[in-house]
């Protein structure tokens, strides 16, 4: 569906970590003719393209700017592209105890970083026809729970529209003391739901959540305590629990070209582990594979999409 000859992606969070190398390996292979880097900041996102086009020796990056958290600044975004998309790649996301503020528009930054602004881009893309193939959402092994990070499984009574809307609009907390690790494991698992939803209403193309795993060298545990912090850098390489930057940007790459992946899974560790070889998560989590939690997810997000 390219206007040039060669396939056009769009990837968000682009300027650093992950989602910038899975633009630097997407650009050298040679079927990929344009690539869009959605970021937030212009003067990162242009430091982010300078570097990109020096490790690539390719010219084809274009800046969408675009805040994920901001509905009104996706739709924008949505507009600045030329053309329609082969392969949309939904990274941006967000974790630690800001990530519990409410946006404007009323969800928790955490929910509408991860989830409800990829749900405005992907859906504003399909009804206009402007998806050729693929999107893949980054997924965490957070969505099934993490007892090697101690992060909680998300769990619900009912696993109903209203139950999750309150993860949503971080009303779940009201009673307790929110826990920003849980939110991230609730807002991905909702995000997956998502996407096996969207799966079974366009069986022509593919939508698959892909987890990057634990992965050194992003900029993911900035917003956690230094205890945390610390372990990321430097525990968790030691004990070879995590792999490079490299290794989790190819995850999302491979999402997006390994023809071998079907849509509507998510794919992520074996259980157990934090890196290694992709696996379908409801082997784990059979909840992921409920079509009713995933039509009560796109119920409960839509609530909050106006």
């Amino acid at each position: 569906m390219s206007a040039l000859p060669g396939k056009t992606v769009l990837i968000t969070g682009a300027n650093a970590g992950i989602g910038k190398d899975v633009a630097r390996q997407l650009a050298l292979r040679p079927e990929f003719a344009r690539i869009y880097l959605a970021c937030r900041n212009h003067d990162r996102a242009t430091t982010a393209k300078a570097d990109l086009e020096t490790a690539t020796g390719r010219s084809i990056f274009e800046i969408i700017l675009m805040d994920v958290a901001d509905m009104a600044s996706v739709r924008a975004g949505i507009a600045a592209i030329n053309g329609s998309l082969d392969a949309l790649v939904m990274n941006a996301g967000v974790i630690g105890p800001q990530s519990m503020d409410l946006t404007a528009d009323g969800v928790t930054t955490v929910f509408a970083t991860s989830v409800l602004g990829h749900v405005v881009l992907l859906e504003g893309l399909l009804a206009e026809d402007r998806l050729g193939e693929i999107a893949v959402l980054a997924g965490s092994e957070a969505a099934r729970g993490l007892p090697k990070l101690r992060m909680k499984r998300p769990s619900f009574v009912s696993t109903s529209a209203d139950e999750l809307a309150t993860v949503i609009d971080g009303s779940c907390f009201t009673d307790k003391k929110a826990d920003f690790n849980l939110a991230f494991g609730q807002a991905k698992y909702i995000g997956a739901l998502w996407m096996a939803y969207l799966a079974r209403q366009y069986p022509d193309r593919r939508f698959i959540t892909v987890s990057p795993g634990a992965t050194t060298g992003t900029q993911a545990s900035n917003g956690v305590a230094l205890p945390l912090r610390v372990a990321a850098k430097y525990v968790m390489p030691a004990l070879r629990i995590s792999h490079k930057l490299e290794a989790g940007a190819k995850r999302l790459v491979d999402g997006v070209t390994d023809p071998n992946l079907s849509s509507g899974v998510f794919y992520a560790s074996a259980a157990n582990k934090l890196k290694g070889p992709l696996v379908d998560q409801a082997e784990i989590f059979p909840d992921l594979a409920n079509p009713s939690f995933q039509d009560h997810a796109n119920e409960a997000i839509h609530r909050f999409i106006s």
